[in-house]
């Protein structure tokens, strides 16, 4: 199996830090990305690559480890560890010969399967290595690869798109241009849900993170939100709430009747049960009795002469 460089992999220097190995991997992880790359054969291939690269240069255990076996490659398969390096691992590197690994005196040859890749994402040499060195104390454990972060935004939507659910097409942007996506949103979604897109987050050697879209429903003119539940309000004059009234009032699925008691009061909130958002809650009318601010002759000596015969007295 050819030694791999991993340092010449990801184009960093030898002594690059951390932060510049970070910043290297994310930049070749989005450029050769399969999904952003797919009329590139290779593209599969060279992401394994970096991926690889980066969780051993990214962990300082592991570079460590990495570094210390030199370059001294023969044919890509044998090497002569430098001084000390049957102490590195904690014990006789000869207990270390790999996948039919031998040894003789300091020189150890190791032979490697055909294909020199393991489904962990490691050569061969280094699964060997490092996962069979019981890596946080268990044999043949080694830490799982990072995924990509998550990604979290927001969508506006309107009361009547909550009420009846809808599909939405969103846009993210990426290294090589934007991503469209179809969102399905939910009828009855409320103000703070979370919709998760599996999958479509950044990109990282473990995988994908997700995106995370929370819902924001925009204020409407008629309704007042609260939970599943919708507040209105009905103003009417106030020989209407006297003497009672059929109202044609505005509901999310069209128009429907309200018979208004007689005597009813301004607050006084009459229930249409399953009219809530998307039926799962109800519609409450609240009564606003509105008081005509200008009154013609005729009115005032209407009123005038109910206050005499009316025995209603306020509060």
């Amino acid at each position: 199996m050819e030694y791999k460089d991993y340092y010449k992999i990801l184009g960093v220097e030898r002594d690059a830090s951390q932060d510049e190995i970070k910043k290297k991997y994310r930049k070749l992880a989005r450029t050769c990305h399969p999904d952003m790359c797919k009329d590139d054969p290779t593209a599969e291939k060279r992401f394994k690559e970096v991926g690889e690269a980066y969780e051993v240069l990214s962990d300082p255990e592991k570079r460590q480890r990495y570094d210390a076996l030199g370059s001294s490659w023969q044919d890509g398969q044998a090497f002569r560890p430098p001084p000390g390096y049957e102490n590195i691992f904690g014990q006789d590197a000869s207990g270390y010969g790999g996948r039919g690994g031998r040894s003789s005196g300091r020189t150890f040859t190791f032979d490697f399967e055909p294909g020199g890749r393991t489904g962990g994402g490691f050569s061969d040499f280094f699964e060997s290595l490092f996962g069979d060195l019981g890596m946080g104390g268990h044999t043949g454990q080694r830490a799982a690869s990072p995924r990509g972060a998550d990604l979290e935004s927001e969508i506006v939507i309107s009361l009547q798109d909550a009420h009846r659910g809808i599909s939405r097409e969103i846009v993210v942007q990426g290294p090589s241009g934007g991503r469209r996506l179809n969102v399905k949103i939910p009828a009855g979604a409320h103000d703070g849900m979370k919709i998760r897109l599996a999958g479509q987050g950044n990109i990282g050697p473990g995988g994908s993170g997700d995106i995370y879209l929370k819902i924001r429903i925009a204020p409407d003119a008629l309704y007042k939100v609260e939970g599943p539940n919708l507040i209105m309000e009905l103003p009417i004059a106030p020989w209407d709430a006297a003497l009672g009234i059929t109202q044609e009032i505005e509901t999310l699925d069209g128009k429907r009747s309200l018979k208004v008691p007689a005597g009813v009061s301004s607050g006084q909130r009459m229930r249409l049960k399953g009219e809530g958002l998307a039926h799962k809650g109800d519609l409450f009318v609240q009564i606003r009795v509105v008081t005509p601010k200008k009154l013609s002759s005729e009115e005032k000596r209407l009123f005038a002469e109910l206050k005499k015969v009316s025995s209603f007295k306020a509060g």
